[in-house]
């Protein structure tokens, strides 16, 4: 069902699209010899995709980067609840790990934390790695092809790179307006040498991830390209929410971040050799089952459908089910959606609830997402799987980066130009004469409205310093119901960020744990 090819360092690698004729397995001891060839590099680089398939540790498949992911944006938000535990476990296991309760453990078993700073390790090295010998290539004497094709693949070293380390940040150090220059956030080894690193400060890490989207924008070609693999509107969109993350507090923006927000998110819009757009009418509700290879508003996506078997979506059965066709009513599907999503829906008006939003099969009266339906194949008779993308980054989001960014610096007109673009499209009605807070309250509802179970929601509270509070809690771990579970309060709490794995600080006594 899925084939893994173990290459050098500890890759998992997979050919990817029209880059399969160029791939073959390597089994070589010496990373430096072995990317010295040109054709090597495209390997290497088509690698560090696949890591995002790959399991980590050979644990299951629930540690897949997608779900880890997923899991860390989307479940500590307050968008879903879970309705049965998940397949296999009744408690707190690798099933249903620390982010669904906010029990934050240090142990790999019980943490999503762990596979977030080993896949970020893992492709940080490589793309590092890939860096430097693209460098190396570049100084030899070569026909300007070939020099082009270098070009490309350092924007998507420097792209994937950035990513990663933006993800990690993110779930391990604390929100850029509080003290970056002094908090700790992760290693930044840009060398791919392996050494036993400390971590950087929030500060540092998002200069260098800044530093690594502009690297990327710069060497990325301005033209159509599937949006599966790394691209300039992609780079310019990410740079419009690293910014975004770093404009301070509703009430305390930074001028200077918010401008830079609007720049990239613009940037996104002026690329003049490829189509980028949101999907409107008819459409529309094609969002999340269009090809990302061709789809308009899609910057970037994880898409199964690239790999050369059949590659299942496993988001998809957190939400809904798969498996058997016969048994949908008996496949597990921990997650639906939570009745504080509900009660910010029109059900009558928004198209998003009308288009991405269906009954739960298992679970009467409640609801499931269908953004992770597309892609439905045969597995095998009577198997049925899919294998929808996972959307990182998308024009949507881009104009509500930007109306964000605008309201924050008090451009309240031209804010509500681009909550009403969202709104618009939406089937909404239109918001006028409004302005200041009550501006921003509404641009992070219409972001909770669009954005949801695309794990964002959780860092759209942290980020702004708004307290989350589930009004619908989770009746299924009894242990875990109470309000330290299902609150957090960003200025107060030490449990918006997680606890380095214990394995990881015995291996390198250089890092040090977080304490707040």
């Amino acid at each position: 069902m899925k084939r893994y090819i173990s290459f050098i360092w500890i890759l998992i690698f997979l050919g990817c699209d029209a880059r399969l004729d160029e791939m073959r397995p390597h089994n070589m001891s010496d990373a430096s010899t072995y990317l010295k060839k040109f054709e090597n590099v495209v390997n290497a680089t088509s690698g560090l995709y696949a890591l995002f398939y790959g399991k980590v540790g050979g644990f299951n498949f629930d540690y897949i980067y997608e779900v880890v992911y997923h899991t860390l944006g989307e479940f500590r938000g307050n968008n879903v609840v879970f309705a049965e535990p998940f397949e296999g476990t009744s408690d707190i296991s690798l099933g249903a790990p620390d982010a669904h309760f906010y029990l934050y453990s240090d142990q790999k078993e019980q943490s999503f934390a762990w596979p977030m700073w080993i896949k970020m390790n893992q492709i940080v090295i490589g793309a590092s790695k890939n860096i430097e010998a693209i460098k190396l290539l570049e100084t030899e004497p070569t026909e300007q092809s070939r020099l082009d094709e270098l070009k490309q693949l350092k924007g998507e070293n420097y792209f994937i790179r950035g990513l990663l380390f933006f993800h990690a940040v993110n779930a391990f150090g604390l929100p850029y307006w509080n003290e970056p220059e002094k908090n700790p956030g992760i290693p930044l080894d840009t060398t791919g040498s392996g050494r036993l690193l400390p971590r950087s400060s929030v500060k540092d890490c998002y200069e260098r991830i800044i530093q690594d989207f502009k690297e990327a924008a710069s060497y990325l070609p301005d033209e159509k390209i599937d949006r599966s693999f790394a691209n300039r509107a992609a780079a310019y969109g990410m740079l419009s929410r690293v910014y975004l993350y770093m404009g301070g507090l509703p009430n305390t923006p930074n001028e200077e971040y918010n401008k830079l927000a609007i720049t990239y998110a613009d940037k996104v819009f002026e690329i003049q050799n490829d189509v980028i757009d949101i999907l409107k009418g008819e459409e529309y509700k094609d969002l999340y089952l269009k090809d990302p290879k061709t789809n308009p508003e899609v910057l970037f996506a994880f898409n199964p459908a690239n790999f050369p078997s059949d590659s299942p979506s496993y988001l998809h059965s957190y939400y809904s089910w798969s498996g058997f066709t016969d048994s949908k009513e008996e496949f597990p599907c921990p997650a639906v959606i939570s009745k504080d999503y509900e009660k910010i829906m029109d059900k009558e008006k928004d198209l998003r609830w009308k288009y991405f939003t269906t009954p739960s099969i298992r679970h009467q009266g409640r609801y499931t997402t269908t953004k992770y339906d597309g892609g439905e194949f045969e597995l095998f008779p009577g198997f049925v799987d899919f294998e929808c993308p996972t959307i990182f980054i998308r024009t949507g989001e881009v104009i509500l980066n930007r109306a964000e960014a605008y309201a924050k610096l008090g451009e309240d007109g031209k804010a509500l130009i681009d909550l009403n673009q969202i709104r618009e499209r939406s089937g909404l009605t239109t918001l006028s004469g409004i302005g200041g807070q009550q501006l921003k309250d509404s641009i992070f509802m219409e972001r909770r409205r669009e954005l949801a179970f695309e794990a964002q929601v959780f860092y759209d509270y942290t980020r702004n310093g708004i307290k989350l509070s589930r009004e619908e809690v989770t009746t299924v771990y009894p242990d875990y119901i109470g309000h330290q579970y299902n609150e957090i309060d960003p200025l107060s709490s030490r449990r918006i960020v997680f606890l380095i794995p214990s394995e990881e600080l015995k291996l390198n006594p250089e890092l040090e744990q977080n304490t707040y």
